[in-house]
């Protein structure tokens, strides 16, 4: 059986792989600039609604992205997916907590999940995490921060930097459509390196600090036997 680094370093050079591949796909299948005129074509007000309701409901957000980027260009992109985060966070707190959670709740408790807890020292680590970390969908990892005992503040302030973060490289690619170069394309696999290499790093410090947790708490167990009445000198 494969350790837990190995499984992170495959995971790492999949990841890597995959985007790769991805991005070879697009470029000989796809002409790019057809995706660029398509997201320019797009009415704005009708793009904003897209990005703001649809992936309330699971409709990947890196898709809209690509037209953002491509219609606005990297910093109006940016700006205009800022705004729709925060007001995804927003949204998925109030759904979960007048809709998912008894339905949530309910689920786990046909299995053998409970419903998330945090550390108070975890907040931080696990919401750049969650915002951070690719593979799970975009609308779940909203639904696990705020179905999470996380604060809401942290969960803004932290949750939605990280999501800017992750997202940046869909808006790049939306506007690098336009003329998209070699460098552009080193640039694009070099920034998505930096988001892998910061959910290994997280994750590397998460699992350091529960291990320090356990540890410590063995020994004070330990040391409460010790103290215990009868027990051994």
């Amino acid at each position: 059986m494969a350790t837990t680094a190995n499984r992170s370093r495959i995971v790492f050079w999949c990841a890597l792989i995959g985007v790769c591949v991805l991005l070879g796909a697009l470029a000989h299948f796809v002409h790019l600039r057809t995706i660029h005129q398509w997201g320019m074509s797009v009415n704005g007000w009708l793009l904003f609604l897209l990005m703001s309701v649809l992936p309330l409901v699971g409709v990947p957000i890196s898709i809209l992205t690509v037209m953002a980027g491509a219609k606005y260009g990297p910093w109006g992109g940016i700006a205009l997916t800022g705004g729709v985060v925060a007001s995804h966070l927003m949204a998925s707190r109030w759904l979960a907590r007048h809709w998912l959670r008894k339905p949530a709740e309910a689920l786990l408790n046909k299995t053998q999940y409970k419903m998330p807890r945090v550390r108070k020292g975890e907040y931080v680590g696990v919401c750049l995490l969650a915002a951070l970390l690719p593979g799970p969908s975009y609308t779940l990892k909203n639904y696990f921060l705020v179905l999470s005992n996380l604060p809401f503040k942290i969960v803004l302030l932290v949750g939605l930097p990280a999501h800017l973060f992750a997202l940046s490289p869909g808006i790049m690619f939306g506007d690098f459509t336009g003329a998209m170069t070699v460098p552009k394309v080193v640039l694009l696999v070099i920034y998505l390196l930096m988001v892998i290499g910061t959910c290994h790093w997280l994750i590397h410090r998460l699992r350091t600090r529960k291990k320090q947790i356990t540890k410590k708490s063995g020994q004070q167990l330990a040391a409460n036997d010790r103290k215990q009445p009868g027990s051994s000198p």
